[in-house]
């Protein structure tokens, strides 16, 4: 990994690409609360970590096509997941919020420009996280396909957790599948995705081993398929429990 700048991102909410819409993402926090709890034979404050939480605030333009951030950002009562690709290479840092919308905040500029800022929080006691992609950005299938290979350096074995955006889909069915393997050719099922039959996401936890190199592939009957994977190792520091 190098130096970069912040060009040629995605940004993955649901079942949508709202990348072309979105003019800034202002903030992606992780806020941690701390608790004082300085004992009276102490001379200075004693702290321990709470509960961890977690937000996106991003500003989009007015788009009310089909599938375009106006259908993705209105205020649902359900929650969504959020992949912010930092690039469209497999391999590419990735942030993972599992989370719901807060706001959906229009305002009309004097030159004319309408725009909408619109925020998220984690939710369901899941923290947001940092991944890599397993597609480059927006990958689009005609056929079952292998994915590229991305070597990891080393075997873990605290688990891992995956995102998937199936934002278009033309076929019967599709299923998403990540692979792991110890050397880079033998290769066996890490986890699938539930099959689907149109767009949908999901987001799949494993437990235990995960070899050194993954990919995702696709299978099913299909095409096209358009899709995105964003896919994280545990650490044995994790407060989050891979089930």
């Amino acid at each position: 990994m190098a130096k970069k700048a912040g060009l040629a991102q995605k940004l993955f909410q649901g079942i949508y690409d709202i990348s072309g819409d979105v003019g800034s993402i202002s903030n992606w926090s992780t806020p941690v609360a701390i608790y004082e709890v300085t004992g009276l034979d102490k001379s200075a404050t004693e702290r321990i970590q709470g509960l961890v939480s977690g937000s996106i605030t991003y500003n989009s333009y007015f788009n009310d096509a089909a599938g375009a951030v106006f259908a993705a950002s209105k205020v649902p009562d359900t929650d969504t997941l959020y992949t912010w690709a930092i690039g469209q290479t497999v391999g590419d840092a990735a942030g993972m919020l599992h989370g719901m919308h807060t706001n959906y905040d229009p305002s009309r500029g004097a030159d004319g420009m309408v725009t909408f800022d619109i925020n998220a929080l984690a939710s369901a006691g899941n923290i947001p996280v940092w991944g890599v992609m397993l597609t480059p950005g927006l990958k689009t299938d005609t056929s079952a396909a292998n994915g590229a290979t991305l070597d990891q350096g080393a075997q873990t074995t605290a688990g891992a957790e995956a995102f998937l955006h199936v934002t278009s889909f033309t076929g019967s069915n599709f299923t998403a599948t990540i692979q792991d393997s110890s050397n880079g050719s033998s290769w066996g099922t890490l986890k699938a995705f539930t099959q689907v039959t149109g767009t949908g996401s999901e987001r799949v936890t494993v437990s235990g081993t995960v070899e050194r190199y993954v990919r995702v592939i696709s299978s099913g009957t299909f095409d096209p398929v358009s899709f995105a994977v964003s896919f994280r190792r545990g650490a044995a520091t994790d407060r989050v429990t891979y089930a």
